[in-house]
């Protein structure tokens, strides 16, 4: 699949997903997405299987810059302070406009996007007030796990490939609210495999098992693959990660431009060099 056929895929996509949200009532009544009135009592509850539960190595997570606990060396730094800044304007954001699934990507590699994504989805299940999900579908390159010292048996590529239920590649962590699922190593044909029905159902699946609960996918960069603008149409939001004195401006304006259709909700300044210090991350 070539960059263009992932654009005009997640235009086709978006401009679906567009037209399901116009339509009216009537509409909607008479559409195969509503099923038909049922009697109450007539369908059987849906029985969720329990998840594994995966511990962080404290250390990696300490020399990755994951701010896992209150305890951690910097942990009350300008970074930390930063990220709860940024995680009150993006809950804000996503209360207002009623979000319940949001994109971290990024213009190229080496600009912070999965430590973006890890720090944000800790700092918002620390709060206890919703359940997040973050789903490293990086898939080229996965390193949410990797940044946290583990290696699950069950691994998300496992799922993609019809090997294993989502049951065994979804985890509980050592962060209570905070479920993650991803691989440890690199997988071929990441697009067809994001492009599939597998995605669609994995979150219809994350919804029913947790009612409220906010997704967050950790998303290839935009100029690296194609497989961001395959999985922006599912999202409600996407946020960019840039990094100064790495980030391009040409390579920017280019990811914004390749992502126009879709909602970019903000750019996420990353080892800003302002005076609150080299670790601070802007919003």
């Amino acid at each position: 699949m070539t960059i263009q056929d992932a654009i005009e895929r997640a235009k086709k996509l978006g401009m679906e997903r567009a037209d399901r949200r116009r339509a009216s009532p009537d509409d909607l009544r008479s559409s195969a997405f509503v099923r038909e009135p049922v009697l109450a009592g007539t369908e059987a509850p849906v029985h969720y299987a329990a998840l594994g539960r995966i511990e962080f190595d404290v250390a990696t997570c300490a020399k990755n810059n994951i701010l896992m606990t209150d305890e951690q060396p910097g942990a009350t730094g300008h970074a930390a302070t930063a990220y709860r800044l940024m995680r009150g304007r993006i809950l804000h954001k996503i209360k207002g406009s009623n979000w319940s699934c949001i994109g971290i990507t990024s213009a190229g590699p080496g600009e912070g996007k999965t430590v973006t994504a890890l720090n944000l989805a800790i700092s918002i299940a620390r709060e206890k007030l919703r359940v997040v999900y973050l789903l490293d579908l990086d898939m080229r390159k996965p390193s949410v796990w990797n940044r946290c010292g583990c290696r699950p048996a069950g691994q998300l590529s496992q799922y993609f490939a019809g090997e294993l239920a989502l049951e065994q590649v979804l985890y509980q962590t050592s962060v209570e609210n905070l479920v993650i699922a991803g691989a440890c190593d690199p997988v071929q044909g990441a697009s067809e495999l994001l492009a599939s029905t597998r995605l669609e159902e994995l979150i219809k699946y994350v919804r029913g098992r947790s009612p409220g609960a906010l997704v967050v996918f950790d998303l290839p960069p935009v100029l690296s693959t194609d497989e961001a603008l395959v999985v922006a149409p599912r999202t409600d939001a996407l946020y960019l990660v840039v990094s100064e004195g790495v980030t391009r401006r040409d390579g920017l304006a280019r990811s914004v431009d390749m992502l126009s259709d879709f909602t970019v909700a903000g750019v996420i300044l990353n080892r800003s060099s302002e005076e609150l210090g080299a670790d601070y991350y802007g919003y």
